[in-house]
């Protein structure tokens, strides 16, 4: 058995001579379970990453052995990208992932299982109220379905059900539970009614997951009761997973709910090689479902389990974490110090010149009226920028979104930028606006939408001329876009001549816009009306505006939703679109603007939520009022039966309670994300009818005595300033990333890159959305069949000609094609290449070694990520495939496909990847164009290796400049998808 000794030389390559006496027993545990309980800015990340290095490097696992479950695609990215640069070989390998994502990835490879299709689609709750709206009377519906609003209720059901799930609670458990309550129920009106009350919500469980798995649909709450589900009812999966990850760890697991604890108790095994991170006193999700009972409930469950204690924090002075630390402590005896007797008291390790430990600073400010604040707020970051210090240096927290409204106005007023996550939303956005609207015109030409559509400066039609407009459709009950016509084409000069000139030329794309919806995908019309309008040229002309770029990528994630909702419709047009997303915007639907650069030098405005795992130099907490923080608590709806609770239902009063504890754990959060000076702040007057009273929490932290009952608030002034219009933070410039930064780039990043740094951004940066791409779609499709085809005969499982182009027709898409003929002769061309391939293989009697093969490998501080379609083992040695749909018929032309490609592009890339990580060069690479059956190889030498690292070398130094300047020349602007938008274009 492996000892916890490292390995010579592991230490310090790894940084772990550089870990303190806790950290690195933590890091370097050998086998069975290990609780880690790590306070605020003690680091957690450091220590899961390094356990993570620390086990590969020593091979008491290899990566595809290990398995690191988070909660955020923001913290898998990080924790997974510290471990690429600790590795000391740079192969990764581990799986380090969200819990949905992973459980997503195992329901869909066992699909069959569990009776699903592997094509299963996960979404959102507008999207699966609108669902169960469009299937209302299917669901079994009685007493909850009111005729006045029969939907009235499914918002209700869909949290009750998600909370089941949490409780690992199937439907079929919900249904027992249900039938034995009307069992005993009796003659007693109460419990009968109860009876009857869930007996209709497990009847409508059941009915929801039967018409979303018929569908080949999923909400997020099911994708880990399925996996659940999956290992329990099979145990050779379970088996078969368990045997390939062989480490588990948890990060943040008092974010865990019950159903996410019983997964990784049963991946874990006898193993039992299990670590989990967390700190009961940072548990801030019970309203997701999180449990903080789950640390203790580890301790129960592993009464064996090394415990390591993580107090000594680098972020914060000592004063502010003392502050904290009282404040916390309000909450035992719940907590673990008071219960396992533990010392939780955060130690300050940063340190001045002279090495006295930094003290921090916390200061208290009261104001009269919430303007008042935020004007102070604002004008004390304004000082400290005027000192020299950064605007990043500074962040504003509050309880809620809406409460940083003044602040944002505040910090405009004096001109100093800012950033807010989510202050808006993607549909509300005037560009996304602005085609929606145009959209809508399409959909119905008599409503509105083309009233603010004449306005926009594309357009550029008079503001009063329009308002004239309006008044005179709705006077004349006449369509808007039928008014302005009529009024364009009269002589009489009412209009003026730039109204005039804004409406006929919209008059005519709106004319185009319709002829082509009568025929095309939403997409389609989306794209003609971006590019026709100049809306897109116009974004992108400017190079340096980063304003424009942030719009661009909001308008490439409107047409992800256009690519998303069409499959949904019967038929994929704009009318119906349009009549779809305005059903998921009345449910709610409302997904998050673009964020052009989350590391710009701004003043970051965030709700204490979004603040967690950030640390910032100064900040501030404001609105610190009863109401506002702690806010009051909220009822359930629909609320889970006590009796499938997992733990033991609390009173009313003990449920209150925990809401106040885990409140003041969200003011513990917020008040450690400071490092050097903690301000809280709050005012008397915030526009209601009574004076706001101070936080309890402020009065808890700062050992003072809390404030009486205050008197009537005073100041209507201060109702009316609430209703000023909330700023957009401006985008910032991105600057140079420093030096040492890791990148993860792929082949398509690097090439593009080498080939024009302009076009790079355009494609990785602004993410420019392009129209449907046929050829494209046919090369996947292609590309999905033969994966298909191989899998199965690597596994001895039985496929035939008829399974494979069932998978080409499962990735097959209508949109882009010039007109139906050219669908169906490529459909029919794509059959006919499969056949072929098909026939071709069987005839080799050759199956591969592996398909579809991801790879990372790293190059210098750089992660390069790809996938191999295939590998053969031959008797030259290994042959590395690359199929491609393109036809090539000449043999010489072939020959020079794959020579250019080893030396400058994909394949020299990837004999490089196979080198690293195999420590094997591989004998040959090959194209096969799979169209013609043309095949080409070429030896793998090291000067084409060597050539493809200078070239990773050389896109990631480029790419890390920020500079992207154009690099035209015919042939590089011939073959570019932007060349009709890119202003430096030679081919325009």
């Amino acid at each position: 058995m492996p000892t916890d000794v490292p390995a010579p030389g592991v230490p310090e390559l790894l940084g772990l001579d550089q870990l303190h006496p806790e950290q690195r027993a933590a890091a370097t545990h050998g086998e069975g379970p290990l609780l880690i309980v790590a306070g605020a800015g003690t680091g957690k990340t450091q220590v899961v990453t390094q356990r993570i290095a620390w086990l590969i490097s020593t091979k008491r696992a290899r990566p595809e052995q290990v398995l690191a479950l988070t909660f955020t695609d923001k913290a898998a990215a990080e924790m997974e990208s510290r471990v690429d640069q600790l590795v000391p070989y740079g192969l990764v390998g581990a799986t380090i992932s969200t819990f949905n994502a992973f459980c997503d990835r195992l329901v869909r490879e066992h699909a069959v299982e569990l009776g699903l299709t592997s094509r299963l689609r996960v979404e959102t709750e507008a999207e699966i109220l609108v669902f169960l709206r469009e299937r209302l009377f299917e669901l079994g519906l009685q007493r909850y379905l009111p005729l006045g609003r029969p939907d009235a209720h499914l918002r209700a059901f869909l949290s009750l059900f998600d909370r089941a799930r949490n409780e690992d609670v199937s439907p079929e458990r919900y249904a027992e539970f249900a039938e034995r309550l009307d069992s005993e129920a009796g003659d007693d009106p109460a419990r009968r009614d109860r009876a009857e009350s869930e007996l209709e919500k497990a009847r409508v469980f059941a009915n929801y997951e039967a018409l979303l798995h018929t569908a080949g649909r999923v909400d997020f709450g099911s994708q880990i009761a399925l996996a659940l589900r999956l290992l329990r009812e099979r145990p050779h999966v379970l088996r078969s997973v368990r045997d390939q990850y062989r480490w588990i760890l948890v990060d943040e697991f008092q974010d865990t709910n019950h159903v996410q604890f019983e997964l990784v108790r049963l991946l874990a095994g006898e193993r039992r090689n299990l670590t989990v991170v967390g700190d009961d006193d940072q548990s801030i999700y019970r309203f997701r479902g999180a449990r903080i009972e789950n640390l203790l409930g580890f301790l129960e469950a592993y009464p064996d389990a090394r415990q390591v204690l993580l107090v000594r924090n680098h972020r914060s002075g000592q004063s502010i974490l003392d502050q904290a630390h009282r404040l916390v402590r309000v909450n035992d005896p719940h907590r673990l110090e008071a219960r396992r007797g533990w010392d939780k008291r955060l130690l300050a390790q940063r340190t001045a010149e002279d090495g006295s430990t930094l003290a921090g600073v916390v200061e208290h400010q009261t104001f009269q009226t919430g303007r008042d604040e935020a004007e102070w707020v604002a004008a004390t970051i304004a000082e400290g920028l005027a000192a020299g210090r950064r605007p990043r240096d500074f962040a504003v927290l509050a309880r809620a979104h809406g409460h940083l409204d003044p602040f944002a106005l505040a910090l405009q007023g004096r001109g100093i930028r800012f950033r807010r996550s989510t202050a808006q939303g993607l549909y509300s956005r005037s560009e996304v606006l602005l085609c929606l609207n145009a959209l809508r015109t399409v959909a119905d030409p008599d409503s509105g939408a083309a009233h603010p559509l004449l306005g926009h400066p594309l357009f550029g039609a008079d503001a009063v001329d329009l308002a004239r407009l309006g008044q005179r459709a709705r006077r004349t009950n006449r369509g808007f876009l039928e008014v302005a016509l009529a009024a364009a084409d009269d002589t009489d000069g009412r209009l003026t001549e730039a109204s005039v000139a804004a409406v006929r030329r919209f008059a005519t794309l709106h004319a185009e816009l319709c002829a082509l919806a009568l025929q095309r995908p939403t997409s389609e019309v989306l794209y003609r009306f971006v590019t026709e309008s100049g809306l897109l040229a116009s974004l992108v002309a400017d190079e340096t505006n980063h304003e424009a770029l942030e719009q661009v990528r909001n308008l490439d994630k409107l047409f992800q939703i256009t690519a998303r909702v069409g499959p949904l419709l019967r038929e994929d047009r704009v009318e119906a679109f349009i009549a779809h997303l305005d059903l998921l915007i009345e449910m709610g639907d409302d997904p998050a603007a673009a964020e052009v650069d989350t590391d710009e030098d701004a003043v970051v405005l965030l709700t204490a939520h979004a603040a967690k795992g950030l640390e910032f130099p100064e900040v501030f907490l404001v609105n610190l009022v009863e109401q506002r923080f702690p806010q009051q608590p909220k009822g359930e709806g629909m609320a889970l039966p006590p009796e499938l609770r997992s733990v033991a239902n609390p009173t009313p009063e003990d449920a209150l309670d925990e809401h106040y504890r885990e409140e003041r754990r969200l003011f513990y959060v917020g008040m450690t994300r400071a490092k050097d000076r903690l301000v809280l702040t709050h005012a008397v007057d915030y526009g209601g009818k009574r004076a706001a009273r101070r936080s309890r929490f402020v009065s808890e932290a700062l050992g003072l005595p809390a404030t009486p009952k205050g008197a009537r608030g005073a100041s209507a002034l201060q109702s009316i300033q609430r209703f000023a219009p909330v700023p957009e933070p401006t985008a910032a410039a991105p600057a140079p990333l420093p030096p040492g930064t890791s990148l993860t780039l792929s082949h398509s990043q690097i090439d593009t890159w080498n080939r024009c740094p302009l076009q790079y951004r355009f494609a990785h940066v602004a993410h420019v959305p392009l129209p449907p791409n046929p050829t494209l779609m046919y090369g996947n499709a292609l590309h999905h069949a033969i994966q298909i085809w191989h899998q199965h005969r690597i596994r001895g499982l039985p496929i035939h000609l008829e399974d494979a182009l069932e998978a080409f027709d499962s990735q097959w898409s209508n949109e882009g094609f010039l007109s139906r003929e050219h669908e169906d002769r490529l459909l029919a061309k794509g059959h006919e290449t499969i056949r072929r391939f098909v026939e071709s293989d069987i005839a080799s009697g050759r199956t591969p070694l592996a398909v579809e093969t991801e790879f990372r490998f790293k190059v210098g501080a750089d992660t390069v990520v790809g996938r191999w379609d295939r590998i053969d083992e031959r008797r030259e040695g290994i042959v590395l495939v690359d199929y491609k749909s393109s036809e090539v018929e000449d043999p010489e032309r072939a020959d020079e496909r794959v020579k250019d490609s080893l030396r400058e592009g994909q394949l020299g890339l990837y004999a490089l990847a196979y080198l690293e990580l195999r420590q094997v060069m591989p004998a040959r690479v090959e194209l096969r164009f799979v169209g013609t059956e043309r095949v080409a190889s070429r030896p793998v030498d090291g000067a084409a290796l060597d050539h493809a690292r200078e070239r990773i070398r050389a896109a990631a130094d480029g790419i890390r400049s920020q500079t992207f300047t154009a690099t035209p020349s015919p042939r590089t602007c011939r073959m570019c998808d932007y060349r009709l938008l890119c202003p430096q274009s030679v081919t325009r």
